[in-house]
């Protein structure tokens, strides 16, 4: 439910942190999997963004943040639980409602090359 006693964007997204519950080891062996899962929810609008968390000296120690772009969190679930990596048991996983309210991003379009730029 959206808190409407704050200004601004008042959307609202869901954030997976997952965790790693098995050596890293594991995890690489079927990062491929998961990678072509969010690229899938990413191509189909239910993904804003995906990436490891670094830890100590910004190296990936197997944690990660997932935001969904979804109305529900049984909808939310439904697409953690299918993550590859959650499936075999190979990260755990926790989900958070999150209301965005303030914020921004650029983009800039070439229209000679057809290339764009996050900004």
């Amino acid at each position: 439910m959206i808190d409407e006693t704050h200004d601004g964007l008042q959307k609202l997204y869901f954030v997976c942190l997952t965790r790693p519950a098995r050596p890293l080891a594991e995890l690489e062996e079927h990062l491929g999997s998961h990678k072509a899962y969010l690229s899938a929810l990413e191509r189909n609008g239910k993904l804003l963004a995906a990436g490891p968390l670094l830890g100590e000296g910004a190296r990936y120690d197997g944690n990660g943040l997932i935001v969904y772009r979804v109305k529900t969190r049984e909808e939310a679930q439904e697409l953690a639980e299918n993550d590859p990596f959650h499936i075999r048991g190979l990260r755990c996983y926790e989900l958070l409602p999150w209301q965005v309210n303030e914020g921004s991003f650029e983009v800039r379009l070439l229209f000679s090359t057809g290339k764009f730029d996050l900004g």
